[in-house]
């Protein structure tokens, strides 16, 4: 398995649990009560997206540990890092624009985090050509012509 697969993993599965984390609060001042709401609750379809894109991710090193060669491997990580991106658009959004009247938690951040880490791992391993495991061809040797 090549180091970044490992990267893009733990980043795709950041961001799957992000989402279970509170990413808002609604604070009552009046009656001193204040709730947490994570994005499966506060989120409409964002949630749903942000969950299909971080299963590409999560999926890189698996691939990578379950399939021989490195074409699958490779073939998912391209996947996930054309796809990475949107996941990190998606959630800075939703950072930037929290829906009204509700507070940012420190779940939208480490979803942000996770994207981010997803992204990068992806493409990382992408770049990477070495291809660990691999055995090189046996090669017979022959005599010197005379």
């Amino acid at each position: 398995m090549r180091r970044a697969e490992l990267l893009a993993g733990l980043g795709g599965l950041l961001l799957l649990v992000s989402l279970f984390l509170p990413w808002y609060r609604l604070q009552d001042r009046s009656l001193q009560v204040a709730d947490d709401y994570t994005a499966w609750q506060a989120l409409a379809v964002i949630d749903v997206l942000v969950a299909i894109l971080a299963v590409p991710a999560i999926l890189v090193p698996v691939l990578s540990l379950a399939t021989r060669g490195p074409a699958k491997a490779i073939a998912i990580a391209v996947i996930a890092s054309a796809t990475g991106w949107l996941a990190i658009l998606l959630v800075a959004v939703r950072l930037v624009f929290p829906p009204d009247g509700l507070d940012l938690r420190y779940g939208a951040w480490l979803a942000l985090a996770g994207a981010l880490l997803a992204w990068v791992g992806s493409w990382l391993s992408m770049r990477d050509e070495s291809t660990p495991g691999a055995v090189a061809p046996e090669i017979p040797r022959r005599p010197a012509p005379a």
